[in-house]
C-alpha cells in the first residue's frame, strides 16, 4: 500500500491521462486478438466458404458487404487487414506517447520533491550522509522508478488482459488443444516468482555498490587539489577501481540471473509452442480443426506465452523499483527541520549562555560542558582554544544547526529554542572556515545573501571585506566568473568574498568561524575596523587561533575540552597563568624568529 500511495502521490494531475492510457492498452489488446480471428475468417469463411460462427466476425464482415462480396472482391479482405493494423498502430502511438508523458511528469515531480526535502533536512543529516549516495538516489533510483512507469504498468495490463481473453477464445474454439497449449503457464509463473525474489536482493546490493562508487567519484573530484598536491592519483585510482570492481561483480551476478531466466523461459515457451504445433497438425489432419482455427491457435499461444514470460521481466523491474522506492522513502520520511516554527522577536545581540551542555546525536561524550558567559550588544568576543575544544559547536548552537541538551541560551531575553530558525539565521551571519562559492560571477556570489541589494551595497560590502580593490584588478571586475567552488581564486580572496557576502546580509550578529585565517594580519585588522565603522552595535564572535586577531576583542573566551578555562581581556589573560599566556608566548617567539 505504501508503494501504491507513493506512486499515486507523484502522479497528481496525470490520473485522467493514466486512465486513458489503460483504455488505449485495452483497445490495443482487443485489436491484437481480433487480428488472428480476421485471418481465420478470410481463410475459413471467405476462401473455403464455411459458415460464420463468431457473431463479432459476422458483424465485421457485414460492414464490408458480407462474405460473398468479399470473396468476389478479395481486395476488401486486404483493406480489412490494413484497417485493423492502422488502428493498432494508432493505439501503439498513443500508448508510447502517454507512457512517456506520464513517466517524465512523475520523475520531474519526484526530483523536485527530493531536492526540496533535502534542502530542509537538518544539518546533522547532511553531516552523516554520503553526498555521492544522495546524488545516486536522486538520479539513478528516480530513473529506475521512471522506467518502470514508462513501460511496465501498461505491459502488465497487456499481459494480464491478453492472457485471459486469449485463453477464453482458445477454449471456445477447441478445448482439448487449449488445455495442452497452456501446460507451461504454471511453470513459467513459478519460475518468474522465484526469479523476482532473487532479483530484488541482488539489485539492492548492486544499487548500493553504485552509490559507494558515486561517493568515491564525488569525493575525488571535490578534493582534486589535495589529490594532486600529495601525489595521490595512484591511490585514488586503486580505491576507485576497487569500488568499480565490486559494482561490476555484483552487476554481473544480476546479469547472470537475467541470462538464466531469459534462456530457460525461452526454452519453456518454445517447447510449448512446438507441442501446440505438433498437436494442432494432428487435430487438423483428423478434421477436428480447420486451417483457420489452427492459425488462431498458433497465433494465440504466442500471445499468451510471451507476455506471461515477460512477467518475469516485469517482476524483476518491479523488484528494482521497490528497492529504489525504499531508498527514496528513506530520504522523504526523514523529518525536515521546522525552520518556520517559533517566535520572531527583535534580535540585537544581547546573548547569555547559562550552564549549556551539548553532545552530538551520534556521540557519547559532551562536546560542551557547563558553558556560561554573557555577551552585550556591540561587543566582539574571541573564542580561542585547541582543535576539538568546542568552539565551532558553540556558534553552531547559536544558529540552531544543533540544539543543546541542557542549560539555556537567550538572545535579548528570549530562549533560543523558542526562536524561529529562519528568523534566527536571517539575523545571524556566519562566515565558515571553508567558504563555498558558486559557479557564478563575483557580483552574484556576494549578492546571494541579499537578492534585493543594489550595486552600491555590494561594493560597500566588498570594501568592508577588503576585497574591492582586488576585484577591480580582475579583467572583468565584479563580472569575473569564479569557477566551481571558487577554484580560480586564492584562499584569501575566496574568504574575503564570503565575508562580503555575509556583511551584505546586514545581520546584527556576525560569526567568523576561523574564517580570517586565510588573510594576513593587516587585512584581518582592516576587516574588523571596517565592521565597527559599518555598525557600532554589531555583535561579533571570532573563532581564531591567532592572538593578533583575538587581542583586540572586548572579551576572549578560552575553551579546553568543552569547558571555559579562562575568560577576560587580552591584558587580563596575559597576566594569568594558563593556556592563553602559553599561546601568546609561543606565537611571540614565532614572530621573533620570522623577524630575525
Amino acid at each position: 500500500m505504501k508503494t501504491i500511495k507513493f506512486l499515486l502521490t507523484f502522479m497528481e494531475g496525470q490520473k485522467l491521462k493514466f486512465t486513458a492510457l489503460m483504455g488505449v492498452v485495452l483497445l490495443y489488446v482487443s485489436l491484437s486478438l481480433f487480428s488472428p480471428l480476421l485471418f481465420q475468417f478470410l481463410i475459413d469463411n471467405v476462401i473455403q466458404g464455411a459458415p460464420i460462427a463468431n457473431p463479432i466476425v459476422a458483424w465485421y464482415a457485414g460492414l464490408f458487404g458480407g462474405t460473398d462480396l468479399i470473396r468476389s472482391n478479395l481486395w476488401l479482405g486486404a483493406l480489412m487487414i490494413i484497417a485493423v493494423n492502422l488502428v493498432t498502430l494508432g493505439m501503439q502511438y498513443f500508448r508510447g506517447r502517454w507512457n512517456g508523458e506520464i513517466s517524465e511528469h512523475f520523475a520531474e515531480k519526484l526530483r523536485n520533491k527530493l531536492f526540496a526535502h533535502l534542502q530542509h533536512l537538518p544539518y546533522a543529516y547532511h553531516q552523516r550522509s554520503k553526498t555521492g549516495d544522495l546524488i545516486q538516489r536522486c538520479t539513478s533510483d528516480v530513473d529506475t522508478v521512471r522506467r518502470f512507469i514508462a513501460g511496465q504498468f501498461a505491459e502488465m495490463l497487456y499481459a494480464v488482459t491478453v492472457t485471459g481473453v486469449a485463453m477464453g477464445i482458445l477454449f471456445s474454439v477447441y478445448p482439448p488443444l487449449a488445455w495442452r497449449s497452456i501446460i507451461a503457464l504454471p511453470v513459467i509463473f513459478l519460475f518468474a516468482y522465484f526469479f523476482f525474489i532473487n532479483m530484488q536482493s541482488r539489485f539492492k546490493k548492486s544499487d548500493e555498490a553504485e552509490g559507494h562508487m558515486s561517493t568515491t567519484i564525488q569525493e575525488n573530484l571535490a578534493g582534486v587539489r589535495v589529490v594532486k598536491a600529495f601525489n595521490r592519483e595512484v591511490y585514488e585510482l586503486e580505491k576507485f577501481e576497487t569500488k568499480n570492481r565490486t559494482f561490476k561483480d555484483l552487476t554481473y551476478r544480476l546479469i547472470e540471473l537475467l541470462g538464466f531466466y531469459w534462456g530457460a523461459s525461452d526454452f519453456i515457451c518454445l517447447s510449448q509452442i512446438l507441442v501446440t504445433v505438433i498437436l494442432g497438425i494432428q487435430y487438423a489432419q483428423a478434421g477436428a480443426l480447420t486451417t483457420g482455427q489452427f492459425f488462431v491457435f498458433i497465433s494465440y499461444v504466442g500471445m499468451i506465452l510471451w507476455p506471461v514470460r515477460n512477467v518475469g521481466r516485469i517482476l524483476s523491474d518491479m523488484g528494482k523499483m521497490l528497492v529504489s522506492i525504499g531508498r527514496l522513502q528513506e530520504i522523504l520520511q526523514t523529518p525536515v527541520e521546522p525552520i518556520d516554527e517559533g517566535d520572531t522577536p527583535a534580535i540585537s545581540g544581547d546573548i547569555v549562555f547559562d550552564h549549556v551542555h551539548f553532545k552530538y546525536d551520534d556521540g557519547d561524550q559532551e562536546v560542551l560542558k557547563d558553558v556560561s558567559f554573557t555577551v552585550k550588544q556591540g561587543e566582539t568576543v574571541a573564542l580561542l582554544g585547541p582543535t576539538g575544544s568546542g568552539k565551532s559547536s558553540l556558534v553552531h548552537l547559536l544558529t540552531r544547526l544543533y540544539d543543546y541538551q541542557k542549560g539555556s541560551i537567550t538572545i535579548n531575553g528570549t530562549e533560543l529554542r523558542t526562536i524561529q530558525r529562519r528568523h534566527l539565521r536571517k539575523n545571524i551571519g556566519i562566515v565558515l572556515q571553508e567558504p563555498f562559492l558558486f559557479s557564478k560571477t563575483i557580483f552574484d556570489n556576494i549578492k546571494l545573501a541579499n537578492p534585493g541589494a543594489d550595486e552600491r551595497d555590494v561594493k560597500q560590502a566588498a570594501k568592508a571585506a577588503s576585497v574591492h580593490r582586488v576585484i577591480k584588478e580582475f579583467d572583468q571586475g565584479y563580472d569575473t566568473l569564479v569557477g566551481e567552488k571558487g577554484v580560480t581564486l586564492s584562499g584569501g580572496q575566496k574568504q574575503r568574498i564570503a565575508i562580503a557576502r555575509t556583511i551584505l546580509n546586514k545581520s546584527p550578529i556576525l560569526i567568523f568561524d576561523d574564517s580570517l585565517s586565510a588573510v594576513d594580519t593587516e587585512t584581518d585588522a582592516a576587516i574588523r575596523r571596517a565592521l565597527k565603522e559599518l555598525s557600532k552595535d554589531l555583535t561579533t564572535f571570532i573563532i581564531t587561533h591567532r592572538v593578533a586577531t583575538a587581542q583586540e576583542a572586548d572579551r576572549i573566551v578560552v575553551l579546553q575540552d568543552g569547558k571555559i578555562s579562562q575568560m577576560g581581556t587580552h591584558e587580563q589573560l596575559c597576566a594569568q597563568e594558563g593556556l592563553y599566556a602559553r599561546i601568546v608566548e609561543i606565537q611571540g617567539r614565532m614572530i621573533e624568529g620570522e623577524l630575525a
